[in-house]
């Protein structure tokens, strides 16, 4: 098994894009796969390298997530139970900053604009760019939007189906 956190980032990044783009499941089971998809990404991000390199100057611009692939899948997250939550931005501000409403769907369709853009760029050789994608988007966007959506998600299994918590059968 390789062990190298660049490899296995871009392997659990292909895992999401295939769930986002082709996964029929609906209802618990997608949202129950939206968490564990969202959270191995966060957990594989944690283990990345410093995103900036001196390789990145001398790179070419890889092919990047389109606006309209953007929306296919923010479209394609209808199929979970649940889009529209609760909640505060910076959750070391107290007292708490006032709510706002965030959205299950923009989190999944930016998460994935971002990351597979890295992953683009990973298979087109450009490891340094893939690096920096997923590493600066991780500390600046996406691991936002991933932390918004893994607290929504783990708030409504265990209030509408804590069995789909653990393991099923």
């Amino acid at each position: 098994m390789d062990n190298d956190p660049v490899d296995q980032f871009a392997t659990e990044t292909a895992l999401f894009e295939a769930w986002a783009r082709e996964a029929a499941d609906e209802g618990e089971s997608a949202a129950r796969e939206a968490l564990i998809r969202i959270t191995h990404l966060y957990l594989s991000a944690l283990h990345l390298p410093q995103a900036w390199s001196d390789e990145l100057s001398d790179e070419a611009e890889p092919d990047r997530v389109s606006e309209e692939e953007r929306r296919i899948i923010y479209e394609r997250c209808a199929r979970l139970p649940l889009n529209h939550y609760g909640e505060v931005f910076n959750s070391s501000v107290v007292p708490p900053e006032e709510p706002v409403v965030g959205s299950i769907a923009d989190d999944i369709a930016d998460i994935y604009r971002e990351v597979v853009s890295g992953l683009r760029a990973f298979q087109e050789g450009l490891r340094a760019e893939a690096v920096w994608i997923w590493g600066f988007g991780f500390r600046s966007h996406w691991g936002e939007h991933a932390t918004g959506a893994i607290r929504a998600l783990h708030c409504w299994l265990a209030g509408n189906a804590m069995d789909r918590l653990s393991t099923t059968i």
